[in-house]
Protein backbone atom coordinates (compact mmCIF):
# COMPACT_ATOMS: atom_id res chain seq x y z
CA UNK A 1 0.00 0.00 0.00
CA UNK A 2 1.12 3.37 -0.74
CA UNK A 3 2.14 5.13 2.96
CA UNK A 4 0.21 8.00 3.30
CA UNK A 5 -2.05 9.61 6.53
CA UNK A 6 -4.23 6.94 6.79
CA UNK A 7 -2.57 4.00 4.59
CA UNK A 8 0.67 1.93 5.10
CA UNK A 9 3.10 0.00 3.44
CA UNK A 10 3.35 -4.01 4.01
CA UNK A 11 6.97 -4.73 5.36
CA UNK A 12 8.25 -8.07 5.36
CA UNK A 13 10.90 -8.63 8.59
CA UNK A 14 12.93 -11.19 9.55
CA UNK A 15 13.96 -11.07 13.33
CA UNK A 16 15.79 -13.43 15.41
CA UNK A 17 15.85 -14.64 19.49
CA UNK A 18 19.55 -15.17 19.67
CA UNK A 19 20.53 -17.05 22.90
CA UNK A 20 24.20 -17.50 24.25
CA UNK A 21 25.68 -20.52 26.48
CA UNK A 22 23.20 -19.25 29.30
CA UNK A 23 20.10 -19.15 27.71
CA UNK A 24 20.06 -15.25 27.73
CA UNK A 25 18.82 -13.32 24.71
CA UNK A 26 20.60 -11.02 22.65
CA UNK A 27 18.62 -7.65 22.76
CA UNK A 28 18.93 -3.87 21.24
CA UNK A 29 18.16 -0.87 22.05
CA UNK A 30 17.12 1.34 19.27
CA UNK A 31 18.68 4.35 18.67
CA UNK A 32 15.65 5.67 16.58
CA UNK A 33 13.53 5.50 19.78
CA UNK A 34 15.61 3.57 22.82
CA UNK A 35 13.09 1.05 22.75
CA UNK A 36 14.53 -2.65 23.94
CA UNK A 37 13.65 -5.90 20.61
CA UNK A 38 14.88 -8.26 19.18
CA UNK A 39 17.54 -8.14 16.11
CA UNK A 40 15.69 -7.74 12.92
CA UNK A 41 15.06 -5.97 10.25
CA UNK A 42 13.75 -5.70 6.44
CA UNK A 43 13.99 -9.04 4.08
CA UNK A 44 16.70 -7.28 1.03
CA UNK A 45 15.35 -8.76 -2.85
CA UNK A 46 17.11 -12.15 -3.50
CA UNK A 47 17.85 -12.82 0.23
CA UNK A 48 15.54 -15.42 2.75
CA UNK A 49 14.06 -14.97 5.18
CA UNK A 50 16.56 -16.63 7.75
CA UNK A 51 19.74 -15.07 5.70
CA UNK A 52 18.03 -11.33 6.08
CA UNK A 53 18.03 -12.18 10.06
CA UNK A 54 21.14 -13.66 10.16
CA UNK A 55 22.27 -10.62 8.42
CA UNK A 56 20.26 -7.94 10.30
CA UNK A 57 21.84 -9.85 13.59
CA UNK A 58 25.26 -9.48 12.75
CA UNK A 59 24.68 -5.60 11.35
CA UNK A 60 22.30 -4.95 14.61
CA UNK A 61 24.78 -6.35 17.34
CA UNK A 62 28.41 -7.60 15.74
CA UNK A 63 27.10 -11.14 16.74
CA UNK A 64 27.09 -14.05 14.28
CA UNK A 65 24.25 -16.43 14.88
CA UNK A 66 23.33 -20.10 13.80
CA UNK A 67 19.68 -20.41 13.02
CA UNK A 68 18.26 -23.77 14.78
CA UNK A 69 14.35 -23.44 14.06
CA UNK A 70 11.54 -20.98 13.82
CA UNK A 71 10.31 -18.75 17.23
CA UNK A 72 6.96 -17.41 15.07
CA UNK A 73 4.93 -15.81 12.53
CA UNK A 74 3.72 -12.33 13.41
CA UNK A 75 1.66 -10.57 11.65
CA UNK A 76 -1.32 -9.41 13.41
CA UNK A 77 -1.80 -5.76 12.98
CA UNK A 78 -3.18 -5.30 16.07
CA UNK A 79 0.42 -5.58 17.12
CA UNK A 80 2.51 -5.32 14.28
CA UNK A 81 1.52 -1.78 12.73
CA UNK A 82 4.36 0.23 13.37
CA UNK A 83 4.32 4.09 13.70
CA UNK A 84 8.13 5.31 12.94
CA UNK A 85 9.46 8.38 14.20
CA UNK A 86 9.30 10.35 10.86
CA UNK A 87 5.39 9.37 10.62
CA UNK A 88 6.16 6.27 8.17
CA UNK A 89 3.36 3.54 9.27
CA UNK A 90 4.50 -0.17 8.28
CA UNK A 91 2.28 -3.38 9.28
CA UNK A 92 4.87 -5.72 9.68
CA UNK A 93 5.02 -9.40 8.42
CA UNK A 94 7.82 -11.07 10.32
CA UNK A 95 9.20 -14.70 10.81
CA UNK A 96 10.88 -15.05 14.11
CA UNK A 97 13.58 -17.26 14.42
CA UNK A 98 15.35 -19.43 17.16
CA UNK A 99 19.44 -18.67 17.00
CA UNK A 100 22.32 -19.67 18.68
CA UNK A 101 25.30 -16.80 19.41
CA UNK A 102 28.62 -18.17 17.29
CA UNK A 103 31.03 -15.23 17.84
CA UNK A 104 31.37 -11.46 18.33
CA UNK A 105 32.29 -10.66 14.74
CA UNK A 106 32.13 -6.83 14.66
CA UNK A 107 30.43 -3.40 16.04
CA UNK A 108 26.96 -2.97 16.05
CA UNK A 109 25.98 -0.26 13.26
CA UNK A 110 24.29 3.26 14.39
CA UNK A 111 20.91 1.46 14.58
CA UNK A 112 21.85 -0.02 17.81
CA UNK A 113 22.67 2.71 20.85
CA UNK A 114 23.02 -0.39 23.16
CA UNK A 115 23.34 -4.49 22.64
CA UNK A 116 23.23 -6.90 25.74
CA UNK A 117 22.29 -10.27 26.65
CA UNK A 118 19.36 -10.50 28.92
CA UNK A 119 17.28 -13.82 31.21
CA UNK A 120 13.96 -13.61 30.13
CA UNK A 121 12.43 -12.78 33.69
CA UNK A 122 15.10 -9.54 33.00
CA UNK A 123 13.58 -8.16 29.39
CA UNK A 124 13.88 -4.32 29.56
CA UNK A 125 10.85 -1.72 29.26
CA UNK A 126 9.95 0.25 27.30
CA UNK A 127 9.96 -2.63 24.31
CA UNK A 128 9.58 -1.98 20.90
CA UNK A 129 6.02 -2.43 20.17
CA UNK A 130 6.04 -4.87 17.65
CA UNK A 131 8.20 -7.30 19.81
CA UNK A 132 5.61 -7.18 22.60
CA UNK A 133 4.35 -10.41 21.66
CA UNK A 134 7.53 -12.08 20.94
CA UNK A 135 8.34 -11.31 24.86
CA UNK A 136 5.12 -12.17 25.53
CA UNK A 137 5.67 -15.56 24.26
CA UNK A 138 9.29 -15.88 25.63
CA UNK A 139 7.89 -15.79 29.09
CA UNK A 140 5.21 -18.23 28.63
CA UNK A 141 5.00 -21.57 29.26
CA UNK A 142 3.42 -22.43 25.34
CA UNK A 143 5.94 -24.22 22.96
CA UNK A 144 6.15 -22.49 19.68
CA UNK A 145 6.39 -21.85 16.79
CA UNK A 146 3.71 -19.40 17.65
CA UNK A 147 1.62 -17.78 15.28
CA UNK A 148 -0.16 -14.33 15.94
Amino acid sequence: MKDSKNEYSLSCTAGVVARDGKGRVLLIQRSDDLTWGLPGGHVEPGETWSQAAVRECREETGWLVRIVGIFGVYSNPKTQLHIYPNGHRAHFMSVVFEAEVVEKIAEPTSESAAVTFFDVDELRDPMFPADKPVFEALTSKRRGPFID
